[in-house]
């Protein structure tokens, strides 16, 4: 808050200063302009600083890239609890008895992006469902492809009964990077030594610019990063690369006997617009014998507004991860009527 005190110094030394001035000044036109300019400056300024005090302290809401301080502050708050292994999750524990564990594997969607409560995300949800006698664990961070996720499957210190792979669209990244689809996402940052620093010091700055930056360059990235993503599931090269990335996850859960369940997730900002790209996917999974829950058909016709957790973070809200929570439940240990 030290760019914030010097503001209000500053403001306190201009009127000392505007005050000698004007006091020089004889009663007059002169004098009565210089005293209203100088109440108009300091209802901007003060305007300006409660403005400030707001959104440095009150204002705090996830965005999908994690660029802003609004962001990082929803961070520092809710990305709990973080165990061992850097997941945001529980410490891993050995079995217990007879427990059966469902280890839910993947990106930002598993992790809670934009959950303020690690107990609403939907492997939790998962977990509250299936109840005495399972346990839920959540593999996962933010930004991870395919073969991240394998890894951290194989490297995981318990081998569970079930595994599910929540599959995001992006998750094709690597394949298509290595195969001509370099799916970059340019974000511009302030230029100029001046807009970087009020961007960087000022959280007022910092959400108005960003949310300029989404009118304009950042929704440019997005329609570009789409389009490229589109044509590295329509090229059967990066598509067979990447299906040769999933099957290593499936022969893993083979070999050890674990239940695999894809759970394929579409853009939720155009559900339409990447359906082709998950109906590819589902059908690979089909073809390989896994359960597959394709969230595209349930999903479609529904606004984003009804999906996502707000207008800067497209991923899944709430609501959505309990109806993702009770279908992954209703798959893996259907209730008994």
């Amino acid at each position: 808050m030290l760019p914030l005190l010097y503001v209000v110094l500053g403001l306190a030394a201009l009127n000392i200063a505007a005050g000698f001035v004007l006091s020089r000044l004889r009663q007059g036109r002169g004098r009565t302009a210089g005293m209203g300019l100088l109440v108009a400056v300091d209802a901007v300024v003060v305007i300006l600083v409660l403005l400030e005090v707001f959104m440095a302290f009150f204002f705090i809401q996830s965005d999908g890239f994690n660029i802003t301080m609004a962001s990082r502050k929803w961070f520092d708050r809710s990305w709990q609890p973080v165990n061992s292994l850097g997941y945001r999750d529980v410490e891993p524990a050995p079995r217990s008895g007879d427990e059966k564990i469902v280890a839910v594997v993947g990106d930002s969607f598993v992790a809670g992006h934009g959950i303020d409560r690690a107990e609403d995300r939907f492997g939790n949800v998962l977990g509250q469902h299936l109840g005495p006698g399972w346990r839920v664990v959540n593999v996962a961070k933010i930004g991870w492809d395919t073969v991240d996720e394998y890894e951290a499957l194989a490297a995981y210190p318990v081998t569970p009964d079930v595994v599910v792979l929540a599959y995001f669209v992006n998750d094709i990244y690597r394949a298509a990077e290595k195969n001509g689809h370099p799916l970059t996402f340019a974000v511009q940052f302030p230029q100029g030594r001046l807009a970087k620093y009020l961007v960087d010091h000022f959280a007022l700055a910092n959400f108005v610019y960003w949310r300029l930056a989404r009118m304009g360059n950042l929704d440019d990235a997005s329609l570009g990063f789409w389009a490229r993503l589109r044509g590295a599931y329509a090229d059967p090269v990066v598509f067979a690369a990447h299906a040769r990335e999933l099957d290593a996850i499936v022969s893993w859960c083979r070999e050890r006997g674990v239940r695999l369940v894809a759970l394929v997730i579409p853009s939720l900002s155009d559900v339409a617009g990447s359906a082709a790209m998950t109906a590819r996917v589902a059908a690979y999974f089909g073809g390989q014998g896994v359960d597959v829950l394709d969230l595209t058909p349930m999903l479609a016709g529904q606004s984003p507004g009804e999906l996502v957790v707000n207008g800067v973070d497209s991923h899944a809200n709430v609501r959505l991860n309990a109806r993702m929570g009770e279908l992954l439940w209703q798959a893996i240990a259907p209730p008994h009527n």
